[in-house]
This record gives structure tokens, C-alpha cells and sequence, in this order.
């Protein structure tokens, strides 16, 4: 253990200097992810700014991305609220259209039972122009009730 650590001793400059190589190393290795994810980010930030229809680059009177910036808020904002009206609008024509499938119902239920009641009608007719031999007025309201007609005025 001994020869160890004078070992290390005689050796500790070299140990320190290759210890700051790992730690330089380490942080040129770093610092080169830093720029290219920096980098990379301009990139982006330059293909958003086109797609968006701005510019990336600074001008007299706004620093570097703030026009792009503030285009691409726009164009976020713009987005938002047609997506809110879109919701809006598709809520309400779903609620007019379910207004109209209940409006339909009951028109379809009002007119089944308005058939039925001009059938029991029209039994009730037929079987008495049997019974009397005779095809009056009331029977002819009713064949009309069945047909879907209004019965004459008198």
C-alpha cells in the first residue's frame, strides 16, 4: 500500500493534469452540444418564421425573432378562435338539427294518430252504411279522413 501511494505521489502532477484534460474535454465536448443544439434551434425558428410568413432576422426597430414572434401569436390566436367559433357553430347546428328531429316526431306521432283516428273513423262509417244500406254524407267525410283530405264545409 505503500508503494501505492508514493507511487501516486511521484505521479500526482500527472494525475492532475490528466484529471483537468477529462474535465476540458468534457466541457469542449459540452459546449459543441450547446452550439448545435443552439443551432438547431435557429433552424427551426427560421423555418417557423417562413412558414408563418415572417422573417427570423432583426430589423431597425425589433431584435432578432420579435416580428416572428408576434406573427406567429397572431396566427395561434387565430387559430384558437376559429376553432372556438367552429365549436360554436357546430353546437349550434347540432341543437337546431335536434330541434328539428323533435319537431319531426311529434309531427309524424300527430299524423299517426290523426290515420288511426280516421280509420276507427271509417270502420265506424263503413259498418253503418252496411247496417243503413245507405252511403251518406258522414261516409264520404270519412273516406276523405282516410285519404288525408279535410271534410267538405257545409
Amino acid at each position: 500500500m505503500t508503494k501505492l501511494f508514493s507511487w501516486l505521489k511521484a505521479e500526482l502532477g500527472f494525475l492532475v493534469l490528466l484529471a483537468v484534460a477529462g474535465v476540458g474535454a468534457w466541457l469542449y465536448v459540452d459546449g459543441q452540444r450547446a452550439r448545435a443544439d443552439a443551432a438547431d434551434a435557429v433552424a427551426r425558428a427560421e423555418k417557423i418564421c417562413a412558414r408563418a410568413g415572417s422573417d427570423w432576422s432583426a430589423t431597425e426597430k425589433a431584435t432578432r425573432g420579435a416580428l416572428c414572434l408576434a406573427k406567429v401569436r397572431d396566427l395561434a390566436d387565430f387559430r384558437t378562435a376559429a376553432a372556438d367559433e367552429s365549436a360554436r357553430a357546430m353546437a349550434a347546428a347540432m341543437a337546431a338539427a335536434q330541434d328539428r328531429t323533435l319537431k319531426d316526431n311529434q309531427a309524424a306521432r300527430a299524423a299517426a294518430e290523426a290515420a288511426r283516428a280516421a280509420a276507427t273513423r271509417m270502420e265506424a262509417a263503413d259498418a253503418e252504411a252496411e247496417r243503413r244500406n245507405l252511403v251518406d254524407r258522414e261516409w264520404f267525410a270519412a273516406v276523405n279522413g282516410v285519404a288525408g283530405l279535410r271534410p267538405p264545409s257545409r
